[in-house]
Parts: structure tokens; sequence; C-alpha cells
């Protein structure tokens, strides 16, 4: 069950949101909260809506997590369809919640049932120390919820370590998820695919010099155990 604040919260703005007209608003991040708002190409006259609010760790400011609010709505009267609360969905402390960006590519994971996704993204900036990465979650609609069938996945990462204005090196993983042939559970397989760069800088004299090459591309087949899709860890976390 919800703690008493967050259920309020989250109610307001599902019943805000059912009395807004247009369907569809959309708030900058502000460090505090966002708002984000997508027509879904594969239902006609719904969209999905979502708020992400900031709620800080006690005593400390710099720390806290983001919760999560998402619906799917009727886009001709913004009433909910279908809705989903996660209380601290995302952590931001040194390694900052940045955006949710709504992911409407075809993921068609049965004949009769369509997901959408949600990208969130994370970055620590730092000179020495750079990092940025951007994960990956699934939502089916069940009746009048939504359910997350996939969270976690890393599909971007850019990170490294530099000594100095020039020598460091890092690297740059990009993945993407496409539906397979065979299924497992009455879902179809995910096949994630990883590429990348590893880059290197290295003094020559006074010249900066770049030194990248590419990484082996890999493949993996990932499968539904009837709650969500296993994520091997190396795809996962930080």
């Amino acid at each position: 069950m919800l703690p008493p604040t967050r259920l309020f919260i989250a109610l307001s703005f599902f019943a805000i949101t059912a009395q807004a007209q247009p369907a569809c608003v959309t708030k900058k991040h502000d460090d505090q909260s966002l708002s984000r708002c997508k027509p879904w190409p594969a239902f006609k006259e719904q969209v999905i809506a979502l708020k992400s609010t900031y709620v800080p760790d006690a005593g400390n400011d710099d720390a806290g997590v983001f919760d999560l609010d998402l619906a799917v709505l009727n886009s001709t009267n913004a009433r909910p369809i279908a809705t989903y609360t996660k209380p601290g969905a995302y952590n931001s402390d040194a390694i900052r919640f940045d955006d949710l960006v709504i992911d409407t590519a075809r993921y068609r994971l049965a004949p009769d049932v369509r997901a959408f996704g949600l990208r969130s993204k994370f970055e620590h900036s730092s000179r020495a120390n750079p990092y940025e990465k951007t994960d990956l979650a699934l939502y089916v609609r069940e009746g009048g919820k939504l359910r997350p069938v996939l969270e976690g996945l890393v599909v971007y990462k850019n990170h490294g370590e530099w000594m100095d204005e020039c020598e460091g090196e890092g690297q740059q993983i990009r993945r993407t998820v496409e539906i397979g042939p065979s299924s497992h559970n009455g879902y179809s397989d995910l096949i994630v695919t990883s590429s990348g760069t590893a880059m290197k800088t290295v003094k020559a004299g006074k010249e900066c010099v770049s030194q990248d090459s590419p990484l082996k591309k890999t493949q993996i087949t990932l499968t539904y155990d009837g709650k969500q899709y296993t994520i091997p860890e190396d795809l996962r976390g930080y």
C-alpha cells in the first residue's frame, strides 16, 4: 500500500489529468518534477501520460528518488484507461536522474499484446569521470492496470576516466531491442544487440591524439519468465 502522502499525489495527478484539456501535457524537468505525454500510434484515441516527482532523502537535499505516475488516457476526454504508480522509481544522487522519454516503437509481444516503453536517463557531470546512461522499461496493459514486463535494461552507456586535459579512456555502448521469432510463456523473446566504441586519448608531443576502436558486436536473447523478462547483470545497473 502507498503511504498516504504519495497516494494523495498519485490520485491528484490522475484526477487533474482526467479534467485536463487537451490530454497531453508536457512539463520541463526542473529537478523537482516533470510531465510527459505522447499519442500511442498502436491505438487510436489513446495517449500515454506520466508525471515524475522528486522526494528527497531524509536530511539530505542532494539525494533522493523520483516517484512515477503513469497512465494511458482517452485522448478525447482525458480519462484514465489504465494506470501504474511506483514510489521511488528512480534514484537521483551523484548520478542524477535527468529525463524520461516515452517510447512507442512496435513492441508486439503477442498477437493481442502491445507494449510501450519508458527510457529513463541519468548523468554525472564530471570532466574526470563523465557518466551517462539510459535504461529501458516496457509496460503492458491488463484491464485498468499497467504492468512492467521489462525493467532496468541499459540501452545506452557512456563513461570514462580522464587523468588530465588529454589522457584517458572510456567506452560508449548502444543497444537495440527487436522482437524475436520465438516465444516463452506467451510473450515473444527480445533480441538485444550491443555495439559501441572504446575511446582512448594519449599525448603525442604537444598534441592530444584519439585512438578509438569499435567494440565487438554481441547479441543476446531475453526470455519472459511469466512475470518479467530476465536481464543478465551485465546488461543492467550502473
